[in-house]
């Protein structure tokens, strides 16, 4: 991987990080999120980590869907009954989310072959109503 390749993978973690802290403090969520660093030390690390969710961003210069590979690779990162979140760009093209129906509805099934993707806008949206639910939903440990 380049330099540049390398910086504009870092550029748009962070960019992601600061969006998320954004609905973190406008919904007097007490969790401030940062880059994973250790992600290039060590693997099946996501690039961010937040309560309930495991985060993997990728932005590429060409190209309009997901890749497998990218699915794989944040559901390996993803412990704890944590929901994977595949959050990509490419170049002049917004930024996409992939997650499992499951974080969108309890209804669903914990599968994370049942996927679905929406803008970024709209996951935050996901977030805001289904934040109090997720330990619920998840059997998250207390």
């Amino acid at each position: 991987m380049s330099k540049t390749s390398r910086t504009k993978g870092a550029t748009f973690e962070r960019d992601i990080v600061k969006r998320l802290n954004e609905f973190f403090e406008s919904h007097d969520i007490n969790f401030s999120c940062k880059r994973n660093l250790d992600q290039y030390q060590k693997s099946n690390l996501a690039d961010i980590q937040i309560p309930y969710h495991s985060v993997e961003c990728k932005h590429y210069k060409e190209g309009w869907w997901w890749k497998p590979e990218w699915w794989k690779q944040v559901c390996e990162a993803a412990e704890h009954n944590e929901i994977p979140v595949l959050i990509y760009k490419f170049n002049h093209k917004p930024v996409r989310v992939c997650l499992p129906l499951y974080a969108i509805s309890a209804e669903y099934a914990q599968n994370n072959d049942l996927t679905c993707v929406v803008d970024f806008e709209t996951w935050i949206a996901i977030l805001e109503k289904r934040w109090d639910s997720y330990d619920i939903d998840l059997n998250w440990p207390v």
